[in-house]
């Protein structure tokens, strides 16, 4: 599944605008790849204002979003991903699209274990969803889904 760490300088991120930026990565991310939402996960860190440099000076205004995703995307989802991501959380928390680093790494589905299971390659979603044991699909399709959202 795809894992989104975003972050951040402490206390500039509101819970109202972590949730935001994680319904928004979410949504980003199933429409550009047509994997389900439920697939997503956002995790938010937030460090010092002392703790990140760029060119051996403080960077206390710059968001870094970085995605490990399965790979076989191409070019372009992954690149309408990255640009999708970082325009609404500039838009979100009110930070110039500049200062928001965006980063995808590619990985094998062959490479992942979730859920207790191999991930599935790209469009194989739906048998590797209907393989699962009923209790675990009633668990997935209840994350963050809804009637107008869920697909696989």
């Amino acid at each position: 599944m795809p894992t989104y760490v975003c972050t951040a300088p402490s206390g500039v991120l509101t819970a109202e605008q972590k949730s935001a930026i994680a319904k928004s990565i979410c949504r980003n991310h199933s429409e550009a790849t047509g994997a389900p939402p439920f697939f997503v996960q956002v995790i938010f860190e937030e460090k010092n204002l002392q703790d990140r440099f760029l060119g051996g000076e403080v960077a206390n205004k710059h968001l870094w979003i970085r995605g490990d995703i399965r790979g076989g995307r191409h070019h372009s989802q992954r690149q309408d991903l990255m640009l999708g991501i970082m325009r609404d959380v500039s838009h979100i928390a009110s930070v110039n699209e500049e200062f928001i680093w965006v980063y995808l790494r590619n990985l094998e589905p062959t490479d992942m274990i979730e859920y207790g299971h191999v991930l599935p390659a790209p469009g194989e979603e739906q048998a590797w969803f209907e393989s699962l044991p009923v209790s675990l699909r009633k668990y997935l399709a209840n994350l963050g889904t809804n009637d107008q959202n869920f697909r696989l």
